[in-house]
């Protein structure tokens, strides 16, 4: 299940063989000099394991020789999705590789001629000069890149020894523009996967399922009993409301936590668990709008929203960690509901990851599918498009392929708990620290009984955090989270907006009910 992460640098070398417009770019982005805009990954890897991998072996059967060594295409890519911007009037340009920035330079010549797809054009078919011209190449194609069998070729009859002990790689990008010709060139760091400058953490996301009516407290001590015997080093959980003295009475360990709302009704259910890993700055954010008072999930009726908090996992490196839990159901309120709180939390991990720097793991019950591809609660389009964000399970266990889950889909298994389920770990890295998704399983915790202690499974995910060469040393004034109860008066205050929400909803509640008795009374008849 270990996926490995290496970088594929003679795969890389196809940078400048073709283009998908319309990608969207990665997190990190910078301007050259002459005005380029670029947006990539400032970071790679490099791996010992180096394996080939073809789309068949039929139609590389000549190259099987060439499974090892040096010169071998990595079997696993890593960040290698990209897209430069040329500015208003460039006619031409190259982009161009090395591996020494010296004279090794290799790549490929694009012009206007040959390669008009780059250019929009105008109302009559023509090139229109007055655009900037997007040169990108999206990740999900990456692993169908012939080009990477020429570059490995060349490097090999150059003599240029391979690429493992090198720490850079480096672009130069050359382009014509309003008959003027410019040249860039920057590099990208290339770390070790082995790099011992480095922080695996094990994470557990998981809804305990803790509602008063539905849980029990021995399902809450039977899940406690699980995380202690995983030894997991964060845990997030969501619906921990009824049964909480019973989950963190059971935990052995777990000396950080953060505060509790309490149950129901004015508890969010949100609460997150570390081992000698201290919680900073924990708080509370509601969502802006719910949907659902006594149907659809009920999701008025609690606070539910995000918790933010900041944990220190080691060696001075701090993550912003948010853990939420999102309206349910599937309805027109529900959707529209969940795609506004989704954009919440963005708007609000966007203006945190400017201002602090740091890397970014998000996790909770999504209460959604990747795969559904609804027009709202767009998890790709919000996370991954314009967030900048890779999900875990994806990256994984889905080969980095956000689009094709067919294989998952002929499985006869159920996406609920095993396959792109609700449960998700979102994360992106800095310049500073780069993170790597590097296990991804779902669990189903059981009770004695062989019955499950929860109707979600639990997410277990392992990532490893890498410092680079611009790391810098976490400088903000943290405050340590300790774990409290609001008390009775909150209590009584969420009780006394319940009951108005409930008086404003009696039509509601009405129609309910009345539908709840006819088809008791049709069931009646039926028999």
């Amino acid at each position: 299940m270990k996926k490995v992460i290496s970088v594929i640098l003679v795969a890389v070398m196809a940078f400048g063989c073709f283009g998908i417009v319309g990608m969207a770019a990665p997190v990190h982005s910078f301007t050259t000099e002459s005005g380029i805009e670029v947006f990539m990954e400032t970071v790679l890897y490099k791996s010992n394991v180096y394996k080939m991998q073809f789309p068949s072996v039929e139609d590389y059967a000549t190259k099987l020789d060439s499974t090892e060594g040096d010169y071998a295409i990595p079997g696993e890519i890593n960040d290698l999705s990209y897209e430069c911007i040329f500015p208003a009037g460039t006619t031409k340009f190259s982009c161009m590789l090395s591996l020494t920035g010296d004279g090794d330079w290799y790549g490929v010549n694009v012009n206007s001629d040959d390669h008009a797809q780059y250019w929009e054009k105008d109302e009559d078919g023509n090139i229109d000069w007055t655009q900037p011209v997007s040169f990108d190449r999206p990740e999900n194609t990456a692993e169908q890149d012939e080009y990477g069998l020429l570059y490995r070729n060349k490097f090999y009859e150059k003599g240029l020894g391979g690429f493992r002990d090198y720490d850079k790689l480096y672009w130069r990008i050359e382009y014509t523009c309003n008959g003027e010709k410019f040249t860039d060139i920057f590099s990208i760091t290339l770390i070790d996967f082995a790099n011992p400058d480095q922080f695996t953490v094990k994470m557990l996301n998981y809804n305990v399922a803790g509602l008063p009516w539905a849980g029990t407290a021995a399902n809450q001590k039977r899940n406690a009993e699980f995380i202690t015997e995983n030894g997991y080093d964060i845990v997030a959980v969501q619906e921990d409301f009824g049964y909480h003295n019973s989950l963190v009475g059971g935990l052995d360990g777990y000396s950080y936590q953060t505060h509790h709302l309490g149950g129901i009704p004015g508890g969010d259910g949100l609460n997150i668990f570390t081992k000698n890993m201290p919680i900073y700055n924990a708080t509370r954010v509601p969502w802006s709008e719910a949907f659902g008072v006594i149907d659809h999930g009920a999701d008025s009726m609690t606070p539910k929203g995000f918790i933010y908090s900041v944990i220190d996992i080691g060696g001075g490196i701090y993550v912003d960690f948010y853990n939420l839990h999102a309206d349910a159901y599937s309805d027109e309120g529900s959707v529209h509901a969940r795609d506004v709180q989704f954009r919440q939390l963005a708007d609000y991990i966007n203006a945190n990851y400017e201002k602090n720097n740091r890397p970014v793991i998000v996790t909770g019950d999504f209460n959604v599918y990747m795969h559904t591809h609804e027009v709202n609660s767009d998890l790709y389009g919000i996370f991954i498009e314009e967030c900048g964000f890779k999900d875990a399970w994806v990256e994984v266990l889905n080969d980095s392929d956000y689009y094709n889950m067919y294989k998952w889909h002929i499985s006869g298994l159920s996406a609920w708990g095993h396959w792109d389920s609700v449960e998700r770990f979102f994360y992106k890295g800095t310049d500073g620290v780069a993170v790597v998704a590097t296990d991804f399983e779902f669990i189903e915790v059981l009770l004695e009984n062989g019955k499950p202690a929860s109707d979600h499974s639990a997410a277990e995910c392992e990532f490893t955090f890498f410092k680079t060469d611009k790391f810098v040393a976490e400088t903000e004034e943290l405050e340590v989270t300790e774990p409290t109860d609001n008390g009775l008066i909150y209590k009584l205050e969420w009780i006394f907006n319940d009951l108005v929400k409930l008086f404003t909803h009696l039509h509601e509640i009405f129609t309910a009910l009345n539908r709840v008795f006819t088809e008791f009374i049709e069931g009646l008849k039926a028999e």
